[in-house]
């Protein structure tokens, strides 16, 4: 009934056992979403800007008006897996966790869950490679007000993103 096996046929199993396993490795280093948080500092008790900060402070001011000075803090590169939650850490012990819903869709944009300090989850989507700036409710202990900007990277096609 079953007979001799055909040497092909054993290495063609072989290599279809094989090859299984690549593509599951493919899929979950393509179901990756690079994101980027930036921490920046907001102060009302001094009027100077970083000068890569001008035009986000600009846009902050049309919000919370008294926030007049704003310098850069430290940023945080991670790969996330979907539907995996990433912590960045911030200020202090401060910490954004960060989920992704979904990776690029059909309109390259992708759905982030962002849980910054002291307030709720926001869900939203973003096209790749621009910053959401968020204004946190957190100050630090010199009265700096926490912003946190994400941004997710690269997009599908997009050569320029992924720099």
């Amino acid at each position: 009934m079953f007979g001799k096996i055909n040497p092909n046929r054993r290495w063609l199993g072989w290599l279809m056992l094989v090859a299984g396993f690549f593509p599951a490795a493919a899929q979950s280093r393509a179901q990756e979403v690079r994101v980027t948080v930036i921490v920046i500092l907001a102060s009302d008790k001094n009027k100077e800007v970083d000068c890569q900060l001008k035009c986000l402070a600009q846009e902050i001011q049309k919000k919370e008006p008294k926030l007049r000075g704003f310098r850069l803090g430290d940023t945080t590169c991670k790969s996330v897996a979907l539907d995996k939650k990433e912590a960045f850490k911030l200020v202090d012990k401060e910490e954004a966790i960060v989920t992704v819903r979904h990776g690029a869709d059909k309109n390259n944009r992708v759905g982030l869950t962002v849980k910054p300090p002291r307030m709720g989850e926001i869900d939203y989507t973003t096209c790749c490679g621009k910053f959401l700036p968020i204004i946190t409710r957190y100050q630090t202990k010199d009265k700096e007000r926490l912003i946190i900007a994400v941004r997710v990277q690269p997009c599908k096609g997009d050569k320029k993103s992924e720099k």
